[in-house]
C-alpha cells in the first residue's frame, strides 16, 4: 500500500506525478479511477499533480512578429517623410507648366530645343513617379492600419482568461495564490489552484503600483469570478489582512490598453 501525498491516507490504487514523484489518491489527484485508466500510458507517465502544475513555468502565447507600437512607429515615420511630397509634387508640375510656356515663347536652336525637351520628358517622368509613390504609401497606409487591428484582436484575444486585480498593496514575500482566496472568501466564491494557470504583478505605466494579473485555466471560471467580484461593492485591503486605513479593491477583466481606450 501507499501513503498518498495529500492527506497521508494509505491505499492502493492511486495516481504518481512524473514531476516530483509523490503518489496520491485518485480524490486528492482530481481524478476517477476511470479517468485515470483513459489516459493512456504515454499521458500517465507525464501527469503532474496540482502542485507541480501551479509551480511549473507557464509557456506564453507566441507573440505577434511586429509589436503595436512598432506599427505605429513606422507609420509616423513615413508621414514625416511624406509631409513635403504634396509641395515636391506641385513644385514638378510648375515647372512643367514653366518650360511649357518657355518651350513656346522662345525660339531656340534645335539642340537647345532638344536639350529642353529631354528635361521637360524626365520631370514628368519624375511627377509620374512620385504619383506613383504617393499611391504606394497610401496603400501601405492601408494595409498598416489592418495589421494594427488585427494585432489589437490578437492581444486582446491572449487576454480573455484573464482577470485584473487593482489596489492590493505590494508586499515582501507576498503570496499571490493566498491574496487570491482570501478574495474568493470574500467574494464568496470557490477558486481552488487547479483552475488557475499563474498569477503575476505587472506595472502600471507612470505609477509604482503593480497590478495582480490572474490567468484561469477556464474562461467561464474567470468570468464568474468577475462577476461575483463586482457585486461585492466593499471589497477592501482590510479583508485580505491588510492594516491602517482600508482602499477599495478591483477585480475587472484584463484588457489591452486599445480596448482600455475604446
Amino acid at each position: 500500500m501507499k501513503t498518498c501525498a495529500s492527506c497521508n491516507e494509505r491505499f492502493n490504487d492511486g495516481v504518481q506525478c512524473s514531476s516530483c514523484k509523490k503518489y496520491l489518491d485518485f480524490s486528492c489527484a482530481s481524478m476517477t479511477e476511470v479517468g485515470w485508466k483513459k489516459l493512456g500510458a504515454d499521458r500517465r507517465a507525464q501527469w503532474k499533480c496540482p502542485a507541480c502544475r501551479v509551480s511549473s513555468p507557464t509557456l506564453l502565447s507566441p507573440q505577434p512578429t511586429a509589436s503595436l507600437d512598432t506599427v505605429l512607429s513606422e507609420i509616423r515615420e513615413m508621414k514625416h517623410q511624406l509631409l513635403d511630397l504634396p509641395t515636391l509634387v506641385n513644385d514638378l508640375r510648375s515647372i512643367k507648366d514653366e518650360l511649357s510656356d518657355l518651350k513656346k515663347c522662345y525660339d531656340f536652336s534645335s539642340g537647345r530645343l532638344d536639350e529642353f525637351d529631354t528635361r521637360l520628358i524626365n520631370l514628368e517622368s519624375k511627377v509620374s513617379e512620385f504619383e506613383k509613390v504617393q499611391d504606394t504609401v497610401l496603400s501601405l497606409q492601408s494595409e498598416l492600419a489592418s495589421a494594427k487591428l488585427e494585432l489589437m484582436s490578437h492581444d486582446q484575444r491572449s487576454r480573455l482568461n484573464n482577470v485584473e486585480i487593482k489596489g492590493v498593496p505590494l508586499k515582501k514575500d507576498e503570496n499571490l495564490f493566498s491574496i487570491v482566496e482570501a478574495i474568493g472568501r470574500k467574494i464568496k466564491y470557490n477558486c481552488p489552484k487547479a483552475q488557475i494557470n499563474y498569477i503575476s504583478r505587472v506595472p502600471i505605466h507612470n505609477s509604482k503600483e503593480k497590478l495582480v494579473i490572474v490567468s484561469f485555466l477556464n474562461r467561464y471560471v474567470k468570468e464568474d469570478f468577475v462577476a461575483a467580484a463586482r457585486a461585492e461593492k466593499d471589497l477592501s485591503t482590510s479583508d485580505l489582512g491588510f492594516q491602517g486605513a482600508p482602499h477599495r479593491i478591483y477585480v475587472n477583466d484584463h484588457l489591452s490598453v486599445e480596448s482600455k481606450n475604446f
